[in-house]
């Protein structure tokens, strides 16, 4: 369930969120987030407590965000497609093609916080843990062999392919992954007639 905050906090969040995906999270102080924003230092404090918070609470957001369109977009996703695994990879595909795209956003943070006591590390290994967990899912609809294995190599593939704009700057990693994925499947896919 998404949190709303006041309208204050709701400013706050919005504009911390446009600038921390699109300068960094480093880059950005508090003073910006508010000029920006229009609102007060003490307001955003009294949202968040810290810039820390506010962070964690940006994460948070996207995370509830991402969830519930990917849950949408899946359950919209034809029955009789030939795989729902790869279906996920057309949407990342999408998403990676977008004008502003720098990667994923939990991906570009969890490089800026080492810190394993930052408050938004929780909020990245969460939704990564979700992302990996929904792959391990589609993968037994797939009718995959081991699909907690395919789950995790498929999650990696796409870590991979995110980590690769972060260091190249390149945005077409996701197609590779998605050709890399596909070949998986071919392989762990059970007909019928074979042993389980």
């Amino acid at each position: 369930m998404i949190v709303m905050y006041s309208t204050s906090g709701e400013k706050l969040l919005t504009v911390a969120t446009r600038l921390f995906y699109s300068e960094g999270i480093g880059a950005i102080g508090v003073d910006r987030v508010v000029a920006e924003s229009g609102v007060s230092k003490p307001t955003l404090y009294a949202q968040f407590g810290t810039k820390a918070g506010l962070v964690a609470a940006v994460l948070q957001r996207r995370s509830d965000t991402r969830k519930r369109e990917i849950t949408e977009y899946l359950n919209n996703v034809p029955a009789d497609t030939d795989s729902r695994v790869l279906a996920l990879f057309d949407r990342f595909i999408a998403g990676h093609a977008k004008p502003g795209f720098r990667g994923c956003p939990f991906t570009n943070a969890a490089a800026e916080l080492p810190d394993p006591e930052h408050p938004a590390r929780v909020v990245i290994a969460d939704y990564k843990t979700w992302i990996r967990q929904k792959l391990i899912e589609l993968a037994a609809q797939d009718g995959l062999e081991s699909p907690t294995e395919c789950g995790s190599f498929f999650s990696l593939l796409i870590d991979g392919a995110n980590v690769r704009v972060i260091t190249t700057g390149e945005i077409t990693g996701i197609v590779d992954a998605k050709q890399a994925a596909s070949e998986l499947i071919n392989l762990r896919r059970i007909t019928p007639g074979d042993k389980s």
